[in-house]
């Protein structure tokens, strides 16, 4: 009898992982930050995409256009990892995706690992960099690379930020130098509200070294696999309970905002950690 019970009860926690791990991968939520700032004359609302990964839900993403659609958002942030590099792969998808997006709103394009090695690695990757970013460019996607800068509005400046493939090596931390953000962009413009598209969130304390007042990151996919109470399980880079999978983050005046992505890579599968769609209300705020 008690044999039968364990049985029955290692079924049920099987089941409910599996259908889980089913759902969480194929679907996403909508998470809505609400921000203030005495930077801005009026509200900003944009949307925060991440580690898409070739993702589509429905055909050429149908579905998560139409939420994005839903939100109508002043402006399309990416922080990075859309696609997967691996030679020889088509990004039909995405690319589609992509144009449908550029045709409704500015897209504001930050690079992840895999856009950056795809693009310093023409040995392993031939052409592919170089066609991929010519068709987004096309479609009037502002990218936005190392100490890139563009204003979507005259009150906002956004940054762009890739820092070298040795801090996303695997198992390891590699200690960033304490300058690294600065020498990269130097320090943010003060008089207007600033956002950083920086995609590994671990180096969140060099990033508000240069004073910008949000950071948009992504990589760690929420943790893959979340434990209630005790968070994001392991990070791409197989360290277990990462300090940063998902949420919003505050280092002195600077705020960071994590998006626990939209696909799957290292790890292809999702745990109580549907993909996510980001919603960012930005509102005036009198200097007090």
């Amino acid at each position: 009898m008690k044999k039968s019970w364990l049985f029955k009860a290692f079924g049920f926690v099987v089941a409910f992982v599996s259908l889980d791990i089913l759902y969480d991968t194929t679907h996403f939520v909508v998470k809505r930050y609400e921000l203030n700032s005495t930077k801005i004359k009026s509200p900003y609302h944009f949307v925060v995409l991440s580690d898409l990964h070739d993702k589509a839900f429905g055909h050429q993403n149908k579905k998560l256009l139409a939420a994005i659609d839903k939100i109508k958002p002043e402006a399309v942030y990416i922080a990075g990892d859309m696609i997967t590099a691996l030679p020889g792969r088509q990004f039909d998808d995405t690319i589609a995706f992509l144009k449908s997006l550029s045709e409704k709103y500015p897209v504001y394009y930050g690079s992840g690992n895999h856009e950056y090695r795809m693009r310093i690695n023409t040995e392993k990757y031939g052409n592919m960099s170089s066609e991929y970013e010519e068709k987004i460019r096309n479609m009037g996607i502002v990218r936005l690379y190392t100490g890139s800068t563009v204003s979507h509005r005259k009150d906002v400046k956004v940054y762009g930020l890739e820092i070298d493939r040795m801090y996303y090596r695997k198992w390891k931390m590699p200690k960033m130098p304490v300058d690294y953000t600065l020498q990269k962009i130097g320090k943010a413009e003060q008089d207007c509200f600033t956002i950083l598209l920086a995609h590994n969130p671990e180096y969140f304390d060099n990033y508000a070294k240069s004073g910008v007042d949000l950071v948009l990151s992504g990589h760690v996919h929420g943790g893959v696999a979340r434990i209630p109470f005790f968070g994001g399980v392991i990070s791409p880079k197989f360290r277990l309970f990462p300090k940063y999978d998902g949420g919003l983050f505050v280092k002195n005046e600077t705020t960071m905002i994590l998006s626990r992505g939209l696909g799957c890579h290292t790890i292809p599968v999702r745990f109580l950690n549907p993909g996510e769609l980001i919603e960012v209300f930005v509102s005036p705020e009198a200097d007090k």
